[in-house]
């Protein structure tokens, strides 16, 4: 059983709508967090293609459509040419990897977190179950099939992103499945900078586990001249970052850092977690499965048998 794993959290802006130079940066992220002893990296929410911030402006406003179109053309397929060179990117620097990106399969696009080897295995596309308020306008829904753990250099990883924090039995079902490092993945909103503090350390003592939990910086100033005219409306664009990586008894091993292009690097030491558990097993002995149990479909929800 593996007694401590180096996790980073990589706080880095994003490439906007451009799938190349996306790539490359995701590669570069990769690189420089497994030259500094990472393990393992988390990234934030959608990063690859970029959070759509764009879209709580109207449908009917032309830098909606013409956002989309880019989007729906450049989202990556599961067996696509983009994912393999994610999955090589990882296997290249010897790191495992979680990465917010958007999936497209068929007509719909997905917000998904991807679990990539070490050795560039894709173990798992989790698809966002519910997408928050404006982002309906953009992404379908997941369903229960993909809330699994996987073994990632040794540890058992899971995760959720954004508001599927708030989804009290979603937090149950990854606790259910095992879990070592929780991967938060998130946006850099600055105005939800409370609830993800409240969240991301309320998951690690619920579920006893470190999490590491990832955002982004972004800046109209960041946005390529292949995007619409958003210069009426700079603080759209406005991300504050503030991922940290906390302790299973909700403590901050490296606080929120914020307004700065980073990666947060840090030794998570296992003994902590059977401390938590100790003190609190919410699948264990503070369970009380006679009064409460969660049913759970996991199987896949599809149109296309």
């Amino acid at each position: 059983m593996i007694k401590n794993l180096i996790a980073a959290a990589v706080q880095w802006a994003p490439e906007v709508l451009d799938l190349e130079r996306g790539l490359l940066r995701a590669r570069d992220a990769m690189a420089e967090a497994a030259s500094n002893g990472a393990q393992i990296a988390v990234f934030p929410e959608t990063w690859l293609l970029g959070y759509p911030y764009w879209a709580s402006i109207s449908v009917r406003d032309p830098r909606f459509t013409e956002a989309r179109r880019r989007l729906q053309q450049l989202a990556l397929t599961r067996d696509g040419e983009a994912m393999r060179s994610l999955q090589k990117a990882a296997a290249d620097a010897g790191i495992a990897v979680v990465m917010g990106l958007h999936e497209r399969d068929g007509g719909s696009i997905y917000n998904v977190a991807a679990y990539i080897s070490a050795d560039g295995q894709l173990l798992n596309l989790h698809r966002k179950l519910m997408p928050t308020n404006t982002e309906r306008l953009v992404w379908g829904q997941g369903d229960g099939s993909d809330m699994q753990s996987v073994e990632m250099s040794g540890a058992k990883v899971n995760g959720l992103i954004c508001f599927e924090h708030q989804m009290t039995l979603a937090r149950n079902a990854l606790a259910i499945k095992g879990v070592q490092v929780h991967a938060a993945l998130w946006p850099g909103h600055a105005f939800i900078n409370g609830v993800i503090d409240a969240s991301t350390r309320h998951i690690a003592h619920e579920n006893g586990c470190f999490v590491v939990s990832a955002r982004e910086v972004m800046s109209i100033d960041r946005l390529g001249k292949h995007l619409p005219d958003f210069s009426d409306e700079p603080e759209r664009w406005y991300g504050n970052g503030g991922s940290a990586i906390i302790a299973p008894n909700g403590s901050y091993l490296v606080e929120p850092v914020f307004d700065e292009e980073t990666i947060l690097y840090h030794e998570l030491d296992f003994a902590r977690i059977d401390d938590a558990n100790w003190l609190f097993d919410g699948v264990g002995h503070y369970s009380r499965p006679d009064v409460f149990q969660l049913r759970w479909d996991e199987s896949p929800k599809t149109p296309r048998a």
